[in-house]
């Protein structure tokens, strides 16, 4: 069967009441991050793969918190495509219009904590898969969907999936705003400490003010972003950054201070590599007299993981573009996230990847966030379209 019959076939097995229906349950589990709190949407995602008719794992990470993996399996001829988005959501905080955890349709738009981050990229994956499978198109390759927990903290869920997990292709559910993106940011957050000597804040000459040392080498970071990372630019997805955003130091009102510390927020874009850009900050505090010997790198808080790029003349891209311009009907535009994902660690692994998903970026972490119907129903023809012509293509 010629590809443009395989879609026809698919059409009538997608519908968007199935993915609202889908992400109504999926919005009702509070799989909240930090929390830990994943499993029961994870079990529930699990059942619902294999009543579509795939081979289904759960893999704890952590007790409680288990990723799917989901294999709709080929005939074993033909190259595989790896769907990741993540279960877990950030907390819904305070100012909803309505029960953050129980989806609303209003006026053409989903609202709901995760409709766009990223349970509308999860429920339009899953529907894609059993439509697949319902239309009963036979393909020599595989498709599997790697649904994981914690990309919200540390993505222990993506970092831990089995080696031996692979694929020809993944493609990362993040919204993307009918664009295809090929790059995305990384960070490291340093825990940046500086040991003074304490005293009588009476006498503060007997002692070293530690709080005082920190607020010089804050003014000397915030010196280097300002007059050197500004300049440091990626097209697809903007500039590196650094920004101090918490500081804790002193226990008593009438002591000088022995100890401060401060969290240092350091976005990478492709290219820099976290070793590096630990080495750029700690010679940047260590030319300054004043700070030379005085500031140590305490520890560091886990991110998601470093930046990453697929080169735009790679087969997946070619795809991808063809892809969003079949069901947009528009010629597609290549861009890049300014925020961190998934798509690093399947990189690493060597697998090619790029990122798209229903609605605007900008939206994230929101009260209120919200997606359209439209996006989530064209996300769905998307995924499956993705899944048609990659897992079609024949091994060499």
């Amino acid at each position: 069967m010629r590809m443009d019959e395989l879609k026809l076939k698919l059409g009538s097995e997608i519908k968007i009441e199935r993915v609202l229906q889908v992400l109504e349950r999926l919005v009702a589990f509070q799989s909240v991050n930090p929390g830990g709190k994943e499993q029961e949407a994870a079990h529930y995602i699990a059942n619902f793969m294999r009543a579509a008719g795939c081979e289904v794992s759960l893999q704890e990470v952590e007790p409680g918190r288990p990723n799917v993996i989901a294999v709709l399996k080929g005939s074993g001829r033909g190259k595989s495509i790896i769907f990741n988005t993540h279960i877990d959501v950030v907390p819904a905080g305070e100012g909803w219009s309505s029960d953050p955890f129980t989806m609303q349709v209003d006026d053409g738009r989903v609202i709901g904590r995760g409709v766009m981050d990223a349970k509308g990229p999860l429920a339009a994956m899953m529907v894609a898969i059993e439509a697949i499978a319902s239309a009963a198109i036979a393909l020599p390759g595989d498709i599997i969907l790697a649904a994981v927990v914690d990309e919200e903290a540390a993505s222990l869920g993506a970092k831990g999936l089995p080696q031996e997990l692979t694929a020809s292709f993944a493609v990362i559910g993040e919204a993307t705003n009918r664009t295809l993106a090929i790059a995305h940011r990384g960070s490291i957050r340093p825990i940046v400490a500086v040991k003074g000597v304490s005293a009588h804040s009476s006498t503060p000459q007997l002692g070293k003010n530690a709080v005082s040392l920190m607020a010089k080498a804050v003014v000397a970071l915030d010196r280097f972003a300002e007059e050197q990372l500004v300049h440091r630019t990626h097209p697809l997805t903007g500039q590196s950054s650094l920004a101090v955003t918490i500081i804790k130091g002193g226990i008593k009102e009438s002591m000088i201070p022995d100890y401060c510390e401060a969290l240092i927020d350091r976005r990478l874009i492709p290219g820099e590599s976290e070793q590096a850009a630990l080495e750029e900050m700690m010679n940047v505090l260590e030319s300054d007299p004043q700070l030379a010997g005085q500031v140590y790198i305490e520890r560091m808080i886990p991110t998601t993981g470093t930046a990453s790029e697929t080169n735009e003349q790679h087969e997946l891209v070619q795809l991808g573009k063809q892809v969003l311009a079949d069901v947009y009907g528009q010629e597609t535009v290549i861009t890049g996230l300014t925020a961190n994902c998934d798509m690093t660690h399947f990189v690493a692994k060597g697998i090619p990847a790029v990122i798209y998903g229903p609605g605007d970026f900008s939206i994230a972490h929101k009260v209120d966030e919200w997606v359209t119907i439209d996006e989530l129903e064209k996300a769905a023809y998307v995924y499956a379209y993705f899944a048609l012509e990659a897992a079609s293509q024949v091994e060499a």
